[in-house]
């Protein structure tokens, strides 16, 4: 563990009477505020470097500063907790101006949801300086009146501002449509490996909106394959625990799906944004976003809408309501099995929607119901264990890899809150052994916390060589408190 250094300014020795207003006002006390640092640099960086618990006296008493990034991420969680936007003088008085290298995730978001509104957005994006900022997580109605203005605005009419540039031709369609699959697949097979190619498509496909010609009918193919790049982005984000970028990257494709007029892909960027702040630990958030969800959703294929509800059913477990769980899986079903007897066709982004794909996600969500609802829970932990079971086998030469690690890691947390030892060591195992063709930090997080489940039980050998193991191969570093 390495300990974050402090700096000296002109002002040492002078104590920081804004820094302690300022905590008074939110209730904070330096331990707290030294707790709440260390845990926003993890979700930062990925590294598991530490303030001492005591070092925020020495910011108030002696007027030292710490050394980056540690002042903006303090004048961050002050200015999300007062609710106000705090400049960096008004934390750190009398140090030398600094332009903050955290922005929140809708930062400069709030324009019109036209085509100029979203041409706007992908100049931003851009942005030399904005590629190398650092997105923190926003909650509330600062994330969620996104979703409700989406659905309130009419669907624009993208054709090119540019009068120079090459047309965009049949083939290059083609061509980028063909990328945004590949891509999606790159992430179904390997997680987050690949998230910086999956970011170059799409600043690709940005370039083409901002500086080619096209007619309409491109313009919507066009940002429905940046939507696409967008939501593949943001998965991969957030699957490498980097949530506030991808927020970004979800909003930016809620308003790609909106630009295309396809509101079936504009409901699955929701449905993703729901879950992501159910694992953050918002759970009204991913209920409404839930709701915003289905509603977009409604009018959509069978398979998008089973997509939707198995999604949806997450946020349902997170509040303990296992009543309407049960009615989103009966829904879920329903839909799929109308589908199957239609011989409805999903969209070709939706290929990954299978019954074993969406048993995974309700195992899941039974696991979570199973810690919060006791006289429920064996039933609930068997059941979860047969939705997970045919994810976490997929073959190791099949796909999705990705989805098979972390399913695997849920199988096995079923099996150990089960009691089931021998069961949980041979889930475990299995999502080991994919660890080197699929990168996958949430995953990774959930065998730590497997391995701290069975820790009780290090007298058995299979327990104990297995706890070695997670120690060898996995990383070392995990969230604080997690």
């Amino acid at each position: 563990m390495t300990a974050i250094a402090n700096e000296r300014n002109g002002r040492a020795g002078v104590p920081n009477e804004k820094l302690k207003e300022l905590l008074e006002e939110v209730g904070w006390r330096p331990e707290s505020l030294a707790r709440r640092v260390n845990a926003a640099i993890f979700a930062i960086r990925r590294e598991n470097r530490q303030i001492h618990h005591k070092t925020p006296y020495r910011w108030l008493n002696r007027g030292e500063v710490p050394h980056a990034p540690v002042p903006e991420v303090v004048v961050w969680l002050l200015a999300d907790a007062t609710g106000r936007d705090l400049t960096f003088d008004q934390v750190w008085p009398g140090s030398a101006p600094r332009s903050s290298l955290l922005l929140p995730a809708d930062h400069r978001l709030d324009l019109p949801w036209d085509a100029g509104g979203l041409l706007r957005l992908l100049e931003e994006w851009s942005h030399p300086m904005l590629t190398r900022r650092t997105f923190m997580v926003v909650s509330g109605t600062t994330l969620t009146r996104h979703a409700w203005q989406w659905s309130q605005a009419p669907v624009p009419v993208l054709a090119s501002a540019a009068r120079e540039g090459d047309r965009v031709t049949e083939p290059m369609l083609e061509l980028v449509e063909d990328i945004a699959a590949r891509c999606r697949r790159l992430d179904e097979r390997h997680g987050a490996a690949g998230a910086a190619f999956v970011a170059d498509q799409f600043a690709c496909v940005s370039r083409l909106l901002r500086r080619s010609r096209y007619d309409a009918r491109t313009g919507r193919r066009l940002t429905s394959a940046l939507a696409q790049l967008a939501q593949t982005s943001g998965f991969m984000a957030f699957d490498s625990a980097r949530d506030g970028e991808a927020q970004r990257w979800y909003l930016t494709g809620l308003r790609a799906a909106h630009a295309a007029g396809d509101r079936a892909l504009a409901a699955s960027v929701l449905g993703l944004m729901s879950n992501q702040a159910m694992e953050i630990g918002e759970t009204g958030d991913a209920l409404q976003l839930a709701t915003a969800a289905q509603e977009a959703a409604s009018q959509g294929p069978s398979t998008v809408r089973a997509l939707i509800a198995a999604r949806s059913g997450l946020a349902s477990a997170a509040a303990g309501d296992l009543a309407t769980f049960q009615r989103l899986r009966a829904q879920t079903l329903d839909l799929l099995e109308r589908a199957q007897d239609r011989g409805e066709a999903a969209p070709d982004w939706a290929g990954y929607v299978t019954r074993t794909e969406l048993d995974a996600i309700a195992g899941r969500g039974m696991v979570v119901l199973a810690g919060q609802m006791l006289t429920h829970r064996s039933r609930l932990l068997a059941e979860a264990e047969d939705l997970l079971r045919g994810r976490a086998r997929t073959d190791p030469s099949g796909e999705p890899q990705r989805s098979a690690f972390r399913h695997g890691a849920w199988l096995g947390l079923a099996h150990a809150q089960a009691g089931d030892l021998d069961q949980a060591v041979a889930a475990a195992r299995r999502a080991v052994d994919r660890l080197p063709g699929v990168t996958s930090a949430r995953s990774v997080g959930l065998l730590q916390r497997l391995g701290r489940e069975l820790a009780h039980a290090r007298r058995s050998p299979e327990v104990k060589s297995l706890l070695r193991d997670l120690e060898r191969r996995l990383p070392h570093a995990e969230p604080p408190g997690v």
